[in-house]
């Protein structure tokens, strides 16, 4: 039995770390080739591709390189990170041109992916888009990670979302950033209350935007746990890899210290049926 080579698109962001991190600790002989948009090689992996974008195509990139550098296309798991769309508006008002552009990020390419490469198992991120702040912001990045909610209950043997709390990230940086912009802008009532409690509240929008998150998040959860709300790290999207890597569930959710599976589709509002 040879190396179990697994491959993690996007290696050098928050995700992709702890993606190669918690590969490392599980299975020390792994073999780990990952992907990056720029020329530098990416830390703790075994082999970086480089200028890698996450969009339509990039599954032949991949096999090309794979065969430049004469490696068997077998994968225990592919693990794909990249989580960039319009944002900075209630994911309701998603135009269909917006989602089809961000579904040639965050989607089209796993399905490619999958296709081309078919490793043992699939692994995305996703998130808490059907909570009442991220209803009001998430754009038709909502939309991507509901359809790859239900990619993943298609199929849980081989697809798995790991859904983890909000983290600060590059991803979440540029959401707040979009979000400063639209606020100045904005007629929707949520965003109106989100504007006027960062007004009263003298700390950068970042901070801000982040703490805002958390309080949801400790909202919607609490009652159900005994230990207390923390937010969510690095560490904790390691746990939620090693467990999906385990569980027969197709989502494994993690937020801060606690963990739970899912094997249905959150209970989101009606009208994300029309996407």
């Amino acid at each position: 039995m040879g190396q179990n080579q697994y491959l993690v698109i996007g290696g050098s962001g928050e995700a992709g770390q702890s993606a190669i991190l918690c590969l490392k600790e599980k299975d020390p002989s792994a073999y780990i080739i990952t992907s990056t948009t720029t020329n530098e090689p990416v830390s703790n992996a075994d082999l970086t591709f480089f200028d890698k974008k996450a969009e339509p195509g990039l599954s032949e990139k991949i096999v090309a390189d794979l065969g430049n550098h004469n490696i068997s296309p077998s994968f225990k798991a592919i693990i794909y990170t990249p989580a960039l769309g319009e944002v900075g508006f209630p994911i309701a008002e998603s135009s269909p041109k917006q989602i089809k552009d961000t579904l040639g990020i965050c989607l089209d390419p796993i399905l490619e992916l999958e296709e081309a490469l078919k490793p043992e198992l699939m692994v995305a991120y996703s998130a808490f888009y059907w909570l009442s702040h991220t209803l009001s912001f998430y754009g038709s990045m909502g939309v991507a990670k509901y359809k790859a909610d239900l990619w993943a209950l298609e199929n849980p043997k081989n697809r798995k979302i790991v859904r983890a709390g909000t983290f600060f990230s590059k991803s979440v940086r540029g959401i707040s950033i979009v979000l400063q912009r639209t606020m100045k802008k904005t007629n929707n009532p949520d965003l109106l209350t989100l504007k006027s409690r960062f007004e009263n509240s003298d700390q950068k929008f970042m901070d801000f935007f982040l703490s805002y998150a958390w309080e949801h998040e400790k909202e919607a959860f609490q009652s159900q746990f005994k230990t207390p709300y923390r937010p969510t790290e690095r560490k904790d999207l390691s746990r939620g890899l090693s467990l999906a890597l385990e569980s027969k569930a197709p989502i494994v959710t993690v937020l801060g210290d606690w963990s739970w599976e899912e094997t249905e589709l959150p209970k989101v509002p009606n009208w994300f049926s029309q996407f």
